[in-house]
């Protein structure tokens, strides 16, 4: 009701954005922990090797290659993730920016301590990070330039004199190509799981979209369209609330001399009034301005913040509109009568709707007219 048809699917994807924007900070926090312990593990393994006498160079040498250099290009990364992070990007440059630069990182780490065969999951963390945003461009780009980054660091960038390269050896070249079929599996992997978590979230709205579409339904009028009155008990449930801040009346209407249209033509051109009056009703409906069917030929209107001109402008208008009806001409004109109530705080709606209903008795003396119960 209130035009919010939707609200319900609204709020499930709105989860589903706080989610997100959720693992995007967890995200950046991870990033900056991955740059503490990767300094960290760097500093550790060069007292382990210098003990093991597996270092070859000075130690000064060594510690500007393998710990200065990639922990000045994490802090540069890191610098400009906190830049994004607390930039006015939306929150998908967000996300693929951090994505990229968490690419990057894994290319470092990976380029500047390659011989670790181990180091290759490197690339597995960027991958792995963005199947939680379930999106599959995303994912897929990343996954592309971690490839790219192990094949161009393979090939190209030879930052440990004592690495092999690819084409040194047939076991070299085998694991090398076997590198690269494992991160796309991986990639594979974390596609498929991107397309069953988008099923998941999917069939959650689908079936949220058909709850709301019955509930709308069992709400609905099935003859002229309005809103029915079970819909009409529930905006009486809230009456109080809208209320607290501006004026509310409630109008009661209903065609003049309609049992006797039925008695003379039947039913079913009795229906065609009646869908007639409900499209009317449909017409001046507004978030302000909310129409019912009561029952048999009885339809309410609830207006909110309307002043008493404007709520009998628009039943003017009602009662100008439907004279303008076609369904006039097939049987004979008939004209709409409209009692009005102004709600006051604290009224029960039961004594609110009596209210109305005598204004309408007092306006179908005169049919086809309007009239204010006494106290509004």
């Amino acid at each position: 009701m209130d035009g919010k048809k939707h609200y319900h699917v609204e709020q499930i994807q709105s989860a589903y954005r706080r989610i997100d924007d959720k693992w995007l900070h967890m995200q950046y926090r991870l990033m900056l922990a991955l740059v503490v312990v990767a300094t960290a593990l760097e500093a550790g393994m060069f007292f382990v090797l210098w003990e093991l006498n597996v270092v070859k160079t000075s130690a000064g040498w060594y510690l500007v290659k393998y710990l200065v250099v990639p922990a000045g290009c994490n802090l540069v990364l890191s610098f400009l993730a906190t830049i994004l992070m607390r930039g006015p990007f939306s929150e998908r440059k967000k996300i693929y920016g951090l994505s990229l630069l968490m690419t990057v990182m894994a290319f470092v780490l990976y380029t500047i301590h390659a011989t670790w065969n181990s180091l290759l999951l490197a690339f597995a963390i960027p991958m792995l990070v963005t199947v939680v945003y379930a999106d599959q461009l995303l994912t897929g780009l990343v996954s592309v330039l971690c490839l790219a980054g192990k094949a161009v660091s393979d090939l190209l960038i030879f930052w440990d004199p004592v690495r092999g390269g690819v084409w040194d050896s047939n076991n070299a070249f085998v694991d090398f190509i076997l590198s690269l079929l494992l991160l796309t599996l991986f990639y594979g992997i974390c596609a498929f799981l991107i397309r069953i978590e988008r099923e998941k979230n999917n069939v959650s709205i689908d079936l949220e979209r058909q709850r709301q579409k019955y509930h709308m339904e069992s709400l609905t009028d099935a003859l002229t369209g309005v809103w029915n009155r079970q819909a009409l008990r529930e905006a009486f449930r809230r009456l109080e609330d809208r209320a607290a801040d501006c004026q509310v009346f409630l109008a009661m209407m209903d065609l003049d001399d309609f049992k006797r249209l039925n008695d003379t033509y039947g039913h079913y051109r009795g229906d065609d009034y009646l869908k007639a009056l409900g499209g009317v009703l449909k017409a001046v409906e507004t978030d302000r301005i909310q129409a019912f069917r009561f029952g048999g030929d009885e339809f309410c209107m609830l207006f909110y913040t309307c002043s008493r001109e404007e709520a009998e402008q628009v039943c003017c208008e009602i009662q100008t509109r439907f004279a303008e009806e076609s369904v006039h001409k097939t049987c004979r004109p008939v004209s709409v009568s409209i009692g009005i109530a102004r709600f006051e705080t604290g009224e029960r709606p039961s004594h609110l709707l009596q209210r109305a209903d005598a204004a309408l008795y007092q306006a179908k003396q005169k049919k086809g007219s309007i009239c204010f119960d006494a106290e509004s």
